[in-house]
């Protein structure tokens, strides 16, 4: 089977995702049958690792490294470990259980019958995810039972018990071939027998594939495969650094500031955090090597597809920039006008003279008080986490189009994009307020890593303190979906920055910018089961945009109910 390039990138971006860790080759990656990389399996393939350590993996699978049956005890690891590891997540990952309901479904569309035993647990074992009855004979069952792996095992206990139920079952001694000691059942056509040498990097795993880092394992790969860093060191701050400045471009500010903006901001929930403020750069650094030069050359691939989808359909998002245009200076005109206000400086108003000198009111001059469309500034926020993953030229089309219609009205605009990896929440900037021909730079954004929205919006209302005007709008397309791998401090304890936590936390990071008089609406990219997410975090401040011909109106709305409350 070959496997695209660009399908193994989503997979490890998938993996990356759910482990919250970046910057390492994972071991194994998961496709379906058609080659693409699945999403419920890359995503478990990651927690696993988030749950036990890399570490009890390594050592779970290097055990049956050699194994005439290799191939098979694998599967079956899997299946134990997809119980323990969906149960340890479902609570955190709003979208675990659809991912699952999704993939037992389809494996129970594609029934092999009793074509192997292994099929015959693994339709079992997703009947059982379903709520179904299993249909195994007794004995099946209660070998199934025991590969069920309970989520409150740790690493060391889960393997203990996974080697002690391949021995039993299996007759299998690590490190050992076993052909002579019969298991208690037969298993016909459960896989090949063979040595090692003979397997595939890519084989049949599940209803698809598996795809190794190389042939026999993880333990065969080279060390330099393995690490994005130099030497093969574990991740320093210095190399993350380099990584992210390769990947998203140089950093805004010195040192210094960033450190003295992180002192202000990584504090009580995002305490452990770090910020980096990039340049969106389309530069490739000729001396990139390895994996850091293929995400950045992933990346500029991206920027190519955002701006052929944007052309592929110009005539309808021009149309839309229109209508939105139009939208937009209507609210300006009907409540940024100026305003004659009567004072006692000003323009003199000869009718009025009298009331100074027989009624002592020295309101006898009137004042212009402008309220024009000089001072409203908006900053439009894009999410680039990897949940956008499928919804890249869409976000950065509808970014485009927004800047370009406030453009158009005269009214300053600084777009940004903020994703996070391994702790440093990142802030690429498109454009700011004054580079009114800094429209197109928007089409740089790509997806990757995961989203501490509570931070970045947070860093955005820091930056918004400098904006040059009186009134202030803050434009979020988001999925209302934050995830990052820094836990959050609550109530004295520390818990997952993810589902209900995570959501608190950004509804009361968008709450402390209304207070400071800065409107925020949120474009929702997300999908129907985030909608109440959305609905905590912005209120009624949300629309969800289905088709581009309702884009300009739907938007238009809520720019024009928050300019109506300035």
């Amino acid at each position: 089977m070959e496997i695209r390039e660009s399908e193994k990138r989503r997979a490890r971006n998938l993996i990356w995702n759910a482990a919250g860790e970046y910057g390492y080759e994972p071991d194994f990656k998961a496709y379906d049958a058609a080659g693409q990389a699945d999403l419920y399996w890359n995503s478990i393939i990651g927690a696993a690792r988030k749950a036990y350590g890399a570490d009890t993996l390594e050592a779970l699978f290097k055990a049956i490294h050699g194994s005439a049956r290799e191939s098979l005890f694998e599967q079956l690891l899997w299946i134990g470990l997809e119980n323990a590891v969906y149960q340890r997540e479902a609570s955190g990952r709003p979208a675990l259980p659809a991912l699952r309901r999704a993939y037992a479904q389809q494996v129970l569309a594609n029934n092999r019958g009793a074509a192997t035993q292994l099929d015959m647990l693994e339709d079992a074992h997703f009947r059982r995810a379903l709520g179904l009855a299993d249909d195994l004979a007794p004995w099946d069952r209660k070998l199934l039972d025991q590969l069920e792996f309970p989520p409150e095992w740790d690493g060391a206990v889960l393997t203990e018990h996974a080697l002690a139920l391949l021995h039993d079952w299996f007759g299998f001694l690590p490190g050992k071939e076993q052909p002579a000691k019969k298991p208690r059942r037969r298993f016909l056509l459960f896989g090949r027998r063979g040595d090692l040498a003979a397997l595939p990097a890519v084989r049949s795993f599940g209803r698809g594939f598996g795809e190794h880092l190389s042939q026999g394992g993880g333990e065969n790969a080279q060390p330099a495969q393995r690490r994005l860093t130099d030497k093969n060191a574990a991740q320093t701050e210095e190399a993350l650094r380099k990584y992210i400045t390769a990947c998203f471009g140089a950093s805004l500010y010195t040192a210094e500031e960033t450190a003295q903006r992180e002192r202000e901001l990584c504090a009580d929930s995002h305490k452990g955090c770090h910020l980096y403020y990039a340049s969106a750069s389309t530069e490739f650094d000729p001396r990139l090597r390895g994996y850091t030069a293929a995400q950045r050359r992933a990346a500029l691939k991206q920027m190519d597809a955002n701006r052929a989808a944007y052309a592929a359909d110009s005539l309808r998002h021009r149309n839309s920039i229109i209508r939105l245009t139009a939208r937009i200076r209507n609210a300006m005109m009907a409540y940024l006008q100026p305003t004659v206000v009567r004072t006692s400086y000003g323009t003199l108003d000869g009718g009025r003279v009298w009331r100074g000198v027989y009624l002592d009111d020295d309101k006898v001059f009137t004042h212009i008080q402008q309220s024009d469309p000089g001072q409203l500034c908006v900053d439009i926020l894009l999410d680039a986490s990897t949940s956008q993953l499928r919804r890249q030229e869409i976000v950065a089309a509808q970014g485009y189009m927004i800047a370009e219609s406030l453009n158009r009205c005269g009214i300053p605009v600084r777009v940004s994009s903020y994703c996070s990896l391994s702790g440093y929440t990142i802030l690429t900037r498109y454009r700011d307020y004054n580079e009114v021909d800094k429209n197109d730079n928007i089409f740089n954004y790509f997806t990757t890593g995961c989203n501490r929205d509570g931070l970045a919006i947070r860093a955005v209302c820091r930056e918004m303190e400098d904006a040059p005007c009186e009134h202030r709008m803050l434009i979020l397309l988001s999925d209302a979906k934050p995830n990052d791998v820094i836990q959050m401090e609550q109530s004295g304890r520390y818990v997952d920055y993810a589902g209900d936590n995570s959501v608190q936390n950004t509804a009361a990071e968008v709450r402390a910018l209304t207070r400071q008089d800065i409107s925020v609406i949120c474009v929702f990219t997300g999908e129907d089961d985030d909608i109440p997410a959305a609905h905590t975090i912005y209120g009624r401040d949300f629309a969800r945009i289905r088709s581009l011909d309702q884009f300009a109106d739907t938007v238009g709305t809520l720019i024009q109910n928050q300019i109506r409350s300035l």
